[in-house]
């Protein structure tokens, strides 16, 4: 059951962010089977300004969710093409600095991942994973190329390199999101420095030619 926020009326051009941010929310909670009503009513807003301006519940989510975390992927990669001195940083360096700029942007933005696991796991009626999946194989593809380059250079495994991007990032994704949940209490769980020293190995080690 979703909370209505409660406040004075919201200012005037706030909606569409209010929205978003609720979608995040109530997407992540329910998955796609959440209802526009349930968003308007979390973002204390009118229901009708969802269809003012999102058009659909489709659209809502893709600009809610989608889209901030590929916009994150894509600039992750434009930064890293960007920066001159990764080139002076070793691979294990590289597949360190790798892992926390994802896991930082995951884990400070869990609704987005949790909401993207409903959509797998849940699927959809009216075509709505078919296009998230063209989004984000289209995301990755544009990776691809530098990251083989990359592999083949540094003599690292490059086997599969469509393959090892998605897994890298799964593995970096689900520890952000879910390993928290494994432990019997807050005080059990590694400080974010160890977490990410631990997948950085593993990222690592994984790329490594025996």
């Amino acid at each position: 059951m979703t909370t209505a926020r409660r406040g004075p009326r919201v200012r005037r051009g706030s909606a569409p962010g209010l929205l978003r941010d609720a979608a995040r929310e109530v997407f992540a909670e329910r998955g796609y089977r959440a209802t526009t009503r349930e968003i308007a009513e979390r973002a204390g807003v009118s229901h009708e300004l969802i269809f003012r301006y999102f058009e659909s519940k489709e659209k809502l989510l893709f600009d809610a969710v989608v889209t901030p975390l590929l916009d994150a992927v894509e600039g992750l990669q434009k930064s890293w093409v960007a920066d001159n001195s990764l080139h002076s940083l070793s691979t294990e360096d590289l597949a360190y600095r790798f892992t926390e700029q994802l896991y930082n942007f995951l884990s400070q933005n869990q609704s987005i991942s949790r909401a993207m696991v409903h959509l797998f796991t849940e699927g959809s009626t009216e075509g709505e994973v078919e296009h998230l999946r063209v989004r984000i194989a289209d995301t990755l593809a544009s990776m691809l190329t530098p990251v083989e380059q990359y592999l083949s250079n540094a003599g690292m495994r490059n086997t599969a390199p469509a393959l090892q991007l998605r897994m890298m990032m799964l593995l970096i994704g689900v520890t952000a999101n879910f390993l928290t949940g494994t432990y019997r209490d807050d005080d059990e769980v590694p400080d974010r420095a160890e977490i990410i020293e631990e997948l950085a190995h593993f990222v690592y080690n994984g790329l490594r030619n025996a």
